[in-house]
């Protein structure tokens, strides 16, 4: 299975973490083996795209659960962190050269990662606590402009003719 690892695509090895995660890495003795196999084999940009995806899926699978509450195996885990490590590294140095093995677009992409509260952020709290204190809004009424806001921090400072519509 580890040679036919290079034919999966970023978005089908994100689509099998997860699998993994919800069938319980427990369940089988190899199943760390198997994440390890596949963040190990996976490289740069694609590594981090792997992570961001990881954690924009709405749920509680996680990069951060998986490698410290999921993987048992302290070996692993310190394969994957030392990976990670080495691999930030590399798109560090790629980034300050402008070498990234990316185009422009997917490069900015990538070093960008916006987080954000919700409550009293985004959507008005209505004032119930302990979301939030707002009550100049009714409970989850999107702020007005907020969501032009976030527009532009998408389109970062190269302005949207170098970004296609989503």
């Amino acid at each position: 299975a580890v040679e036919r690892l290079p034919a999966l695509t970023v978005m089908s090895r994100v689509i099998v973490l997860h699998a993994l995660q919800i069938l319980k890495l427990r369940a089988n003795p190899r199943a760390e083996y198997w994440v390890r196999n596949i963040l190990l084999s996976t490289h740069g940009d694609d590594l981090s795209e792997i992570k961001t995806l990881t954690d924009a899926k709405g749920d509680y699978y996680c990069m951060s659960k998986l490698v410290y509450d999921d993987i048992k195996s302290e070996t692993v885990r310190q394969d994957i962190l030392a990976h990670i490590r080495k691999e930030g590294a590399m798109q560090l140095s790629r980034r300050q050269l402008g070498t990234s093995q990316r185009g422009s677009r997917a490069r900015m992409m990538a070093w960008k990662k916006i987080l954000s509260d919700v409550d009293d952020t985004l959507l008005s709290s209505g004032g119930l606590y302990p979301a939030g204190i707002d009550k100049r809004y009714p409970r989850k009424v999107v702020y007005p402009g907020v969501l032009a806001f976030y527009r532009e921090l998408d389109l970062g400072t190269t302005g949207p003719e170098d970004w296609p519509e989503h």
